[in-house]
């Protein structure tokens, strides 16, 4: 079964609007990508990657058109078909990354482990600039009948942040705890080579009595017991968090400073409070869905689009 029942839903005409359904894009430039690797997906389906790769090549083409095109991995981490970079055709992207250190084509192959369907979020030019900017890459599992099972794609730079980013991050946090334990996912949680930080969300977890045991973002607040935390109105937001029912999740709202900044802005942050076993903790990520990506000049343009 497909986790984004609503993005589904949404390509396909059936309507999607915000908060409707937290898993449902919002923006149009979403609903697009995703109809794009879709209709990819089915002519690898159909045609083969050999097949489906020339097509994907043409420049123009609604495959191959500026800075958005499709490609093709295979599930080792081979480029089977790159239209921006033919030369990378071949060649083994597993130790590729991005100026944060994450490993690309790793947390591609991680968000397609238990599902068909997934996103992935990293640093990258733009092709023909230095600069790097976010990147968000859509990405389906598909079994070819030439290739086995490939990997067929497609990113969009400085893409707004949808909901259901947030919810996904969160999620996965969640599965990472339950398959590692605390101590292990913790670690991983904090690394920012792991994918759990990306644009200005970040994962965070608190236990059942509000102190913050994990926090990606500000990791200088750890082991703070965080309930008297306020925003600038005086509301007690951490508290919110914590009343939400075992099992439930919910978005909680509240005005706080964006990283560098001293003004408050408006922030949310979806949380799920889950038994992990008898200990019950909060984990969540929040999100400044107005704030611009941010984009930066780190030195000369990698050999990899």
């Amino acid at each position: 079964m497909k986790r984004y029942m609503g993005i589904a839903a949404a390509v396909l005409g059936l309507g999607a609007t915000a908060g409707a359904d937290t898993m449902a894009p919002r923006y149009d430039e979403t609903i697009e990508l995703i109809g794009l690797v879709e209709d990819a997906v089915g002519v690898v389906e159909s045609e083969g990657v050999e097949t489906a790769c020339a097509r994907f090549r043409e420049a123009g083409s609604r495959w191959f058109d500026d800075q958005t095109y499709v490609f093709v991995l295979s599930l080792e981490g081979r480029a089977l078909c790159h239209p921006a970079q033919p030369t990378l055709e071949g060649r083994d992207l597993n130790e590729v990354r991005d100026p944060k250190g994450r490993p690309i084509l790793d947390l591609m192959i991680r968000e397609l482990q238990s599902s068909d369907e997934g996103w992935v979020h990293y640093q990258w030019p733009r092709p023909g600039e230095r600069l790097f900017r976010w990147k968000t890459t859509y990405v389906r599992r598909v079994v070819s009948p030439d290739a086995g099972q490939v990997i067929v794609s497609s990113g969009r730079y400085q893409m707004k942040v949808e909901p259901f980013f947030v919810v996904e991050q969160v999620d996965d946090a969640i599965e990472l705890i339950r398959e590692e334990g605390e101590e292990a996912a913790f670690t991983r949680l904090r690394d920012p080579k792991s994918g759990f930080l990306f644009y200005s969300a970040y994962v965070f977890v608190l236990d059942e009595d509000g102190v913050l045991l994990v926090n990606n973002g500000t990791p200088e607040n750890e082991n703070r017991n965080l309930t008297e935390l306020a925003d600038i109105d005086g509301r007690l937001f951490v508290q919110e968090m914590l009343r939400v029912p075992n099992d439930g999740s919910a978005w909680i709202h509240y005005k706080w400073p964006k990283p560098g900044d001293a003004r408050p802005s408006a922030k949310s942050s979806f949380v799920r409070r889950v038994d992990f076993g008898g200990r019950e903790l909060v984990v969540g990520s929040g999100v400044y869905f107005e704030q611009e990506p941010e984009v930066r000049d780190l030195g000369p343009k990698p050999d990899i689009e």
